[in-house]
C-alpha cells in the first residue's frame, strides 16, 4: 500500500470519530489540517487551520498555514485575507509578506500590491536581500506597467475567448496543441484527477464535446500530458508523470513514432535529455528547420540560470532513432532566475513564445516572445493585455495557419470561470467589427431576489470627463436591452424610487458579433434619509471590464449568479512543481461530514430556519457537474421564480443561523462566490441574512 493510500485510510478512521462530535477543539482542527495538508487537501486543510486560528488566535502559525494553503491553490483572495495577518512577520514565516503582495498583484489590486512591495523590501533582513530586492523590484515594474496599460486603454485588435463546457470542465486544462485550425489536441485531469490526451473538432464553428485521443499508447497511473506532433506527423512527443506525490511528481519526455497506421511502444528520450538530476523535464516543442529536428523543452536539470529553464536539442531527420545532441541552454535573454516554461516555436515568425515568472510581468507568468533561434535571440518582449492578465497565463500556441491560437490560463473570465483556482483553454484571434451589439441584463432586489419593474435604465458614453447620455427608457419588465458601440467607454444607470442608484461602467474595446454585453442589476433599498438622485449624468468613473456573459439560455444552465470549480486538482504534468501547485488527492473532509449531520435539518417547516441559496439559473440540472462539489454537504432543493423565469438553487434546512453560515462558507470554498443564507419563517421566505 502507498504512503498516500495508508493515510488516506487512516483518515476515514479519524473521520469516523470526528463525525459524532459537535465541535472540534483548535488542536484537532489543527491535527486533521495538518493531515489534509501532507495528503494535499489545501482547500479542506485551510478551513480548518482557520477554524483553530478562530479558537486561539495567538497562534499565528495556524493562519500562516492557512494562508500557504491558498496560495498553493492559487486562491488570491483567501490568500489576501488569511496572510494579512502575519504580512510583517517574515523572520518568523520566511517571505510571507513578498507572497501576501504578489496574492494582491495576482488579484489585479496593482496600487496595494505596489505599496505592500516596498513595505515588505524596506523591512526585510535576509542574506539574500540583494536578490531579494531584483525580484521585488521586478515585481513592482510589473505592477507600474499593468496600471499604464489600464490608464491609457486603446481599441483592442486581439480578443482572447474562453472556450465552452465542451472543452473546459472544473478540473485543470493545459497544454493545447493544435492540429489544423478545427482540430485541436489538449491536456486535462477532468478524469479523475489523473492527466489524458483529448481531442476536440470544430464542426459549423462550434468546438464538439471533447472525448479521449484514440490510437496512442495507454498509461496507467502516469500523467500523459504536453504534448507535441513533428511536423510530418511522424513523431509524437510527450510528457509522462508520476501519479505520485503532488508536488514531487517526476516529469519525463518521450516519443511514439508512426508506424503505418499505428503508434509504438513509447520510447524513452535518453538519459542527458531526462537527467536523474532533473526533477521535471517537460513541455516538448518540435520543428523541423535545415534537415535538423529541433525539440525545445523546459527543465530544472542542473547548469541552467534558475529553476525551471527552456533548453533544446537537435537531431538529423534523415535518422530514424532519436540520437539528440546534449542539451543548450537557451541563453540568460530568455532564461531568468525564475521559472521559464512551455514554449512554442513559430518558424513562420521566427520567434519563440514562453512563459516566465522571472522578468517584468503583469501577473503570475506571462507570455513573452522572443526573436531569434536557439541561443540566439535579437529581441525579448512581453504580449501585454489582452493575452496576459493578472493571473498565469501559458501554454501560448499559434494555430497551423498563424490567425489566431490558443492559450491557458487560471484568470477569470465573466461567469464563466469565476475561480482561480484552476487553468482552462482559451482562444484568441483578431477582432472582427460589427455594429448588432447589445448591452443587456435584469434589475432585481438584492435581498429578496426579486424582479423590479418600472424601473429608468440610462446609457451614456464616456468620453473624459464627461459623459454624454445616449438612450434612456423606462422599462415595463424586469429586463432591459440596449444596442451599443463597438470601441466605446460606457455606462449603464438604473434609478427607482425608493431603491439606491446603481451604475454599472463598461467597454467595448473587445466586441465583436459573438458577444454582448450582460449584466444583473442587483438594487439595494433606500432608507427614509437617503435621497434618491434622478435623471443627471452620473460623475465618471475608471471604465471597468464588462462581464462576458451570453444573453440566451441554454440546456446546460445560463448562469446568473456563479459556476463552480474543482478545488482540488493535480498540477503535476502542467510546469514546475513550484509554490503555485494545486493539490492531487480528493477525499471528504470531516468538516464537512460533520456540518452536515441530520441534526442540523429541519423536519418542518414550522418557525424560524434557514437555507443557504447557492445560485439562480434560468435552467436547472441537478446532474449537471457545478453541483458535484456540494451535493453532501446538505440535501439540494429549488423554488422557481417565475416572473423572471429563474430557478433558485438552495441547501435546505437549517436550525439556526450559525449552521447556515457554516454551511454557506463550504459553499463559497466550492466555487458559488456569490452564495448567501436565506432565512424563512413558517415557510414563508423572509429575506436575505447579512
Amino acid at each position: 500500500m502507498t504512503r498516500i493510500s495508508s493515510l488516506l485510510l487512516a483518515m476515514v478512521c479519524f473521520l469516523s470519530v470526528l463525525t459524532a462530535q459537535e465541535e472540534l477543539s483548535w488542536k484537532k482542527h489543527k491535527k486533521l489540517a495538518d493531515k489534509l495538508f501532507e495528503a494535499t487537501q489545501y482547500v479542506d486543510a485551510a478551513a480548518h487551520y482557520e477554524d483553530a486560528w478562530q479558537q486561539q488566535p495567538k497562534e499565528l502559525a495556524l493562519i500562516h498555514k492557512a494562508g500557504e494553503a491558498y496560495y498553493l491553490i492559487k486562491d488570491f483572495k483567501k490568500t489576501i485575507h488569511t496572510l494579512q495577518h502575519v504580512k510583517a512577520e517574515n523572520k518568523r514565516f520566511p517571505l510571507v509578506g513578498l507572497k501576501y503582495a504578489r496574492a494582491l498583484k495576482q488579484d489585479g489590486q496593482y496600487e496595494l500590491a505596489k505599496s505592500e512591495f516596498i513595505y515588505f523590501i524596506n523591512a526585510y533582513q535576509g542574506n539574500d536581500k540583494a536578490i531579494i530586492s531584483n525580484i521585488v523590484a521586478n515585481e513592482i515594474e510589473g505592477c507600474e506597467k499593468a496600471l499604464t496599460l489600464a490608464k491609457n486603454k486603446t481599441p483592442a485588435t486581439i480578443q482572447v475567448k474562453h472556450l465552452s463546457e465542451n472543452i473546459n470542465s472544473p478540473s485543470i486544462e493545459f497544454a493545447p496543441i493544435p492540429y489544423s485550425d478545427d482540430l485541436l489536441y489538449y491536456s486535462s485531469t477532468m478524469k479523475g484527477n489523473q492527466a489524458y490526451l483529448f481531442r476536440t473538432q470544430r464542426k459549423n464553428g462550434t468546438w464538439k464535446k471533447s472525448v479521449l485521443a484514440e490510437g496512442l499508447p495507454a498509461f496507467p497511473n502516469k500523467h500523459f500530458a504536453n504534448g507535441s506532433f513533428a511536423p510530418d506527423a511522424k513523431r509524437f512527443y510527450f510528457t509522462l508523470c508520476d501519479n505520485g506525490d503532488g508536488l514531487n511528481s517526476k516529469c519525463e519526455i518521450y516519443v511514439v513514432k508512426r508506424e503505418q497506421s499505428k503508434w509504438s511502444a513509447p520510447i524513452r528520450l535518453r538519459d542527458y535529455i531526462n537527467v536523474v538530476d532533473a526533477n521535471t523535464t517537460t513541455q516538448p516543442w518540435i520543428i523541423h528547420q535545415n534537415g535538423q529536428e529541433i525539440l525545445y523543452f523546459a527543465s530544472d536539470r542542473t547548469g541552467g540560470f534558475g529553476e525551471m529553464d527552456i533548453w533544446y536539442s537537435t537531431r538529423s531527420i534523415a535518422s530514424d532513432d532519436i540520437d539528440f545532441t546534449y542539451p543548450i541552454n537557451a541563453g540568460e535573454k530568455i532564461n531568468t532566475i525564475g521559472d521559464e516554461i512551455t514554449p512554442f516555436y513559430s518558424l513562420a515568425n521566427n520567434t519563440l513564445y514562453y512563459s516566465s515568472n522571472g522578468k517584468v510581468t503583469l501577473g503570475g507568468w506571462d507570455i513573452f516572445q522572443a526573436k531569434g533561434a536557439l541561443d540566439q535571440w535579437t529581441t525579448v518582449e512581453n504580449l501585454g493585455t489582452p493575452i496576459n492578465s493578472s493571473a498565469d497565463d501559458f501554454y501560448y500556441v499559434l494555430k497551423p495557419s498563424g490567425k489566431g491560437g490558443f492559450l491557458a490560463s487560471n484568470r477569470l473570465y465573466g461567469a464563466e470561470k469565476i475561480s482561480t483556482q484552476h487553468e482552462d483553454i482559451f482562444e484568441f484571434g483578431v477582432i472582427e467589427k460589427s455594429n448588432n451589439l447589445y448591452a443587456l441584463g435584469q434589475v432585481m432586489d438584492k435581498e429578496t431576489m426579486a424582479p423590479i419593474s418600472d424601473v429608468r435604465i440610462s446609457l451614456y458614453e464616456i468620453t473624459g470627463s464627461k459623459a454624454k447620455l445616449l438612450s434612456s427608457k423606462k422599462i415595463a419588465q424586469p429586463n432591459y436591452r440596449f444596442q451599443i458601440l463597438p470601441d466605446k467607454k460606457l455606462r449603464l444607470v438604473t434609478e427607482k424610487m425608493g431603491y439606491l442608484k446603481n451604475v454599472y461602467d463598461f467597454d467595448s474595446y473587445n466586441a465583436n458579433g459573438n458577444i454582448d454585453y450582460t449584466h444583473i442589476f442587483s438594487l439595494d433599498k433606500a432608507t427614509t434619509n437617503q435621497a434618491m438622485i434622478t435623471n443627471t449624468p452620473p460623475k465618471t468613473t475608471q471604465a471597468t471590464t464588462p462581464d462576458y456573459t451570453t444573453a440566451t439560455a441554454s440546456i446546460n444552465e445560463n448562469i446568473i449568479a456563479s459556476k463552480p470549480k474543482k478545488t482540488a486538482v493535480n498540477s503535476s504534468p502542467i510546469r514546475k512543481q513550484s509554490s503555485t501547485a494545486s493539490a492531487s488527492v480528493t477525499i471528504n473532509t470531516p468538516k464537512i461530514a460533520k456540518e452536515t449531520k441530520p441534526s442540523v435539518a429541519v423536519n418542518n417547516i414550522a418557525g424560524t430556519y434557514y437555507k443557504v441559496q447557492v445560485v439562480a439559473v434560468n435552467y436547472h440540472d441537478i446532474n449537471h457537474p457545478r453541483y458535484n462539489q456540494v451535493k453532501h454537504i446538505g440535501q439540494i432543493v429549488t423554488e422557481k421564480v417565475p416572473k423572471i423565469g429563474v430557478t433558485r438553487v438552495l441547501i435546505a434546512d437549517l436550525k439556526n443561523k450559525k449552521a447556515a453560515e457554516k454551511i454557506k462558507q463550504q459553499v463559497v470554498q466550492y466555487g458559488f462566490a456569490d452564495a448567501f443564507v436565506v432565512k424563512y419563517k413558517d415557510g414563508q421566505r423572509i429575506g436575505r441574512v447579512w
